[in-house]
């Protein structure tokens, strides 16, 4: 038992020990197709805050846990969840939100196989998340846009393409 112990503090200590991740979840960082250094944090870490991109630098601040068979996305060590406010905003260029988790259908979202990230409820116009203005640059918004994309290109519009990079050690 103390040999496995010290094992574990050594492995800790030196960077190897892998990532602690709740049953059912992954960590990932959310990078943009546009610019894959750039990733989705929130502003802050507080609820109400609004989500942009900064400059990968691998810190637990930029991790997100993604449920492995639901839709909730959830900033990394705290309760807060990605969260794209009333319904009567989802359009074009609404900002997303962080929020307490619960289950609402603001927080339900689908990790589509090309990159895309749809709001599960949105009906007609689907919403997907958005690098707006095609910026990756230090604080550009991130928030909803068409899922079609520009000129109608799906997953082709980098502005929309969120590719998942796990996240493996401390």
């Amino acid at each position: 038992m103390l040999a496995a112990t010290l094992l574990a503090l050594a492995l800790a200590a030196t960077g190897l020990a892998q990532v602690t991740v709740p049953e059912g979840y992954r960590k990932v960082y959310i990078t943009s197709k546009q610019d894959t250094k750039f990733v989705i944090v929130p502003k802050t870490r507080t609820a109400g805050a609004t989500l942009v991109v900064q400059t990968l630098t691998s810190k637990p601040d930029q991790v997100w846990y993604l449920q492995n068979n639901q839709t909730r996305i959830q900033l990394a060590d705290t309760t807060l969840c990605m969260d794209a406010g009333v319904k009567t905003a989802w359009k074009d260029m609404a900002n997303i939100y962080l929020r307490e988790c619960a289950d609402s259908e603001q927080q339900k979202w689908i990790v589509m196989a090309d990159g895309r990230i749809k709001l599960e409820a949105s009906t007609g116009t689907q919403q997907c998340i958005d690098l707006q203005y095609l910026r990756a640059t230090q604080n550009n918004p991130v928030g909803l846009y068409n899922c079609a994309g520009l000129g109608n290109t799906g997953a082709a519009d980098k502005g929309i393409n969120w590719p998942l990079v796990n996240v493996t050690t401390v």
